[in-house]
């Protein structure tokens, strides 16, 4: 089977819009700081620009390096970008940037890297605030020899990032491809007697066999139905209950197929045979993001328009919502008040949430979600992947089925 794949060509596409939105933001550099290594959150910038992640474990600081599990890219606007990296043993020649620097101490290489191209004097933008730690800028000024101040430039990238070209598509549905096999071996195993651990196990070796990695899978069965994961701790899965007939399950996962990301939920009863207000609250669950899908007005609707006809739906068919007190023991809704997110090369922005004003357009990728509970039944959890395209939506993950149950 050929896989889909990026062309070389569009990686100095990239870097030249990148480019170009710096300047016109009057900077005269970017920094695209990423984190990698043994995470899978926060390399999305970084490998859009240059196809490369540091594959170090994330490891704490010493003496003679630091921020293992990163990389760093130096983007002028005007000359050739420098990528900096803790670790360079690519059997696979993957990297898009000709001009690749090995640093141990990977802060320090990158002051250095500034200083030697003239750019300590200059508007530099940083892209990757998240993964950016105190503890790696104080080493990159020791070894500039000054105070270097960034300017936040991660709007760059995420602008960048929203709209996909026809190969991230592919790539996308690729993923989505993956994803359901990766679900439907995760619910298949959801029975009597294994533990949310054993089912989660059985999806897991599906995805690595398929070129993927998770980031993480929320499940919670039973009488944890009611919380987004099942264990509080690490993992994030049940691996001592054994599953009983009656159990209410929601499944969601997410992870990276070759870089892109697939996500999306499913939500089911062992045994396959709901009461009322199970089914009630499965059939409630899905039903509420087809609704809020069928809202996708490509060019007209925004993403704070998606968040309104959730809660519009949910109040209207006596479910809690995320500013309500009703819902009993979970808190969840009211933690997270969104119904889901861009999607691409991570969970990305714009989110669906209250406030956000951007303007859903063709070619964008969404992943349209929410855990949805009910007084004295638990929750369930459904979630769909979205390509939007001139006349609306198509949904990437409908081939893995939503209704698993009779």
């Amino acid at each position: 089977m050929t896989l889909p794949n990026i062309p070389d060509a569009e990686f100095e596409t990239r870097r030249e819009r990148a480019r170009q939105m710096a300047k016109e933001a009057g900077l005269d550099a970017l920094v695209i700081w990423s984190r990698s290594g043994n995470s899978v959150e926060a390399y999305g910038d970084l490998f859009y620009l240059t196809n490369f992640v540091s594959l170090f474990p994330c490891v704490p600081d010493r003496k003679t390096w630091s921020s293992r599990g990163h990389a760093a890219l130096i983007l002028p606007v005007d000359g050739a970008p420098v990528l900096l990296t803790d670790y360079l043993d690519d059997p696979e020649d993957r990297i898009k940037v000709t001009d690749v620097r090995f640093a141990l101490d990977l802060a320090a290489g990158t002051g250095k890297a500034l200083a030697d191209m003239g750019l300590l004097d200059r508007r530099i933008g940083m892209v990757g605030m998240m993964s950016y730690l105190v503890s790696a800028h104080q080493r990159l000024e020791a070894a500039a020899g000054r105070p270097v101040a960034f300017e936040s430039a991660d709007h760059i990238l995420e602008h960048l990032r929203l709209i996909k070209s026809p190969s991230e598509i592919a790539m996308l549905r690729h993923s989505a491809s993956v994803g359901k096999k990766w679900m439907d071996a995760t619910m298949a195993a959801l029975v009597e007697g294994n533990t949310e651990g054993d089912a989660v196990g059985a999806g897991l070796a599906v995805l690595a066999a398929n070129g993927g990695t998770q980031q993480d899978i929320a499940i919670a069965s039973g009488p944890n139905a009611i919380h987004y994961m099942g264990s509080s701790g690490v993992p994030h899965w049940n691996v001592q209950r054994a599953l009983e007939p009656g159990d209410l399950v929601h499944v969601d996962l997410w992870g990276p197929v070759f870089g892109y990301y697939t996500d999306f939920a499913r939500s089911t009863v062992v045994g396959g045979k709901p009461d009322g207000g199970q089914k009630e609250l499965l059939e409630g669950s899905c039903a509420l993001i087809h609704h809020i899908i069928a809202g996708i007005e490509p060019g007209k609707t925004r993403f704070c328009d998606l968040y309104t006809r959730g809660t519009a739906w949910l109040d209207a068919n006596g479910f809690a919502n995320h500013k309500s007190t009703a819902d009993e023991t979970n808190n969840f809704s009211q933690q997270f008040p969104c119904f889901g997110h861009a999607i691409g090369l991570g969970i990305d922005g714009p989110w669906i949430v209250e406030d956000e004003q951007t303007v859903i357009q063709p070619n964008m990728t969404i992943a349209v979600e929410a855990l949805v509970s009910k007084l004295g039944v638990g929750a369930a959890n459904y979630e769909e992947d979205v390509l939007v395209t001139d006349e609306g939506a198509e949904i990437l993950t409908s081939a893995c089925d939503g209704v698993r149950w009779g």
